[in-house]
């Protein structure tokens, strides 16, 4: 097995990765995957039907309504923030189980059950969507971003990153950074070689302040730099590297403009017309500069 590792990883060494087209990022729900999101369902459920099955045997056994029927709703909250809890901890429970028995990393791995590196990447990944699919029906926006950091990635609480998707593994994402909507980050994508298709997976870093335009996308590997915008429709290839305060267009993207041109150009005195008189008044634009 180490022998054939040596050879995947040689043969993604000989290849120009750039040219690879960028594809979909998939898994496998093998059987035992299937499983895990069996168990952490009901495991994680176990709690609050016990409060739930708890609160109808007070109140239906009181000959008048017991004081908690008053207060349903709060209890209604507590169901379901003990159900948010255990997806929570059980999830980061298997998590660690599951990266003591084979640790993550990064390569060109087989997609077969015999490749153990793609194997409990699938398993990792069911464990993260069960985190996902539950964290992004809660109510505050920045669910998402603790759901990321639960997952092991670098995240902070005031970027937005619910308006895009990205891949769950190998992602570190900067400080006051955004995603638009319909945006994509991928850190694996299937290629094929030789007729055989291999599982491609390369981290990917994201400086601070960047902005990824709507439904642009990154391919793996691909390092965005601070201050770095990634205009709408763009697309990087495998491996890119993006320089700090430059705006990134086309595909794959290529260098537009610096970020401090669109600065100044924004801070120039500009005019507007009051509809009544039609009147032209300057006004002036102000634009927070991140380096100041």
């Amino acid at each position: 097995m180490m022998e054939n590792d040596d050879a995947l990883q040689n043969k993604l060494e000989s290849m120009d990765i750039t040219q690879i087209p960028i594809t979909t990022s998939a898994f496998t729900w093998f059987p035992m995957g299937s499983l895990i999101y069996i168990i952490l369902n009901i495991l994680s459920l176990m709690m609050p039907s016990v409060m739930i099955l708890t609160f109808f045997k007070i109140a239906m056994d009181s000959s008048f309504f017991h004081w908690r029927v008053y207060t349903i709703f709060v209890d209604i909250f507590l169901w379901w923030g003990s159900y948010i809890l255990c997806t929570l901890f059980l999830s980061k429970l298997f998590l660690i189980i599951l990266k003591l028995i084979h640790v993550p990393k990064e390569g060109l791995f087989k997609m077969e059950k015999s490749d153990k590196d793609y194997y409990f990447y699938c398993l990792r990944v069911v464990v993260k969507k069960f985190i996902f699919w539950t964290w992004n029906n809660f109510c505050f926006p920045w669910a998402t971003n603790a759901a990321f950091k639960w997952c092991d990635m670098r995240a902070d609480f005031k970027s937005t990153m619910f308006d895009g998707w990205s891949d769950v593994e190998f992602i570190d994402f900067g400080n006051n950074m955004m995603i638009g909507q319909g945006a994509v980050i991928l850190s694996s994508i299937i290629i094929r070689i030789d007729n055989e298709d291999y599982f491609l997976i390369k981290k990917v870093i994201i400086g601070d302040h960047v902005v990824l335009g709507g439904h642009a996308i990154v391919a793996p590997g691909t390092t965005i730099g601070k201050g770095t915008t990634l205009g709408i429709w763009s697309i990087t290839h495998i491996g890119q590297v993006l320089e700090p305060d430059f705006i990134y267009i086309g595909q794959p993207a290529r260098k537009y403009q610096p970020t401090t041109k669109f600065i100044e150009y924004g801070r120039k005195l500009r005019e507007r017309r009051l509809v009544d008189t039609e009147e032209k008044i300057p006004y002036d634009i102000k634009i927070n500069n991140f380096d100041e």
